[in-house]
């Protein structure tokens, strides 16, 4: 993520990063952002509303996404499951970078998010960065090659849109 947002960061300035090990965030109760007692929902809601771009890195374990991501998911989007547009990830670009612990889960989690995705209205600029397992030889190197090239079609997206506005 570090080589992926340094080499984005040269394109697009002010990058924020948040880190969910770092977040002190509650789980979900099916209440929207703007009516959660924890005013950080919706400062992250309102922070991924004023983002140009989104870089996701998400765990897979134990047959599919991590819950962490998807509770995340759950607490900003709110229990409008029929409504994306009240999403704050509605139309972001974005990439994401899938680490999974083995096949099983990998597989599962590919096609989790496609239905994720879809639901938050997020925009993938490009294939997802998978990274079956983690432990294999040269697999990091690789995430890193593949994670780097999808945030530079992301920072190209993100450049077309600006100058178009």
């Amino acid at each position: 993520m570090r080589a992926a947002t340094i080499y984005l960061s040269r394109v697009v300035p002010n990058i924020e990063s948040l880190d969910l090990r770092d977040a002190t965030l509650p789980g979900f109760e099916g209440l929207a952002p703007a009516h959660h007692y924890d005013p950080a929902v919706m400062q992250i809601h309102q922070r991924i509303r004023a983002a140009s771009g989104l870089i996701f890195s998400i765990p897979a374990y134990w047959g599919g996404v991590g819950g962490a991501f998807k509770t995340f998911v759950e607490l900003v989007c709110g229990p409008s499951y029929e409504n994306a547009s009240s999403s704050p990830f509605q139309g972001k670009p974005a990439v994401a970078l899938l680490v999974g612990s083995d096949a099983f889960s990998t597989q599962s989690a590919i096609s989790q998010l496609d239905s994720i995705f879809e639901a938050i209205g997020a925009h993938l600029t490009s294939e997802l960065v998978v990274v079956p397992n983690p432990a294999a030889t040269g697999a990091s190197d690789a995430a890193i090659r593949a994670l780097i090239g999808a945030s530079a079609q992301l920072a190209q997206h993100i450049i077309k849109v600006k100058e178009g506005a």
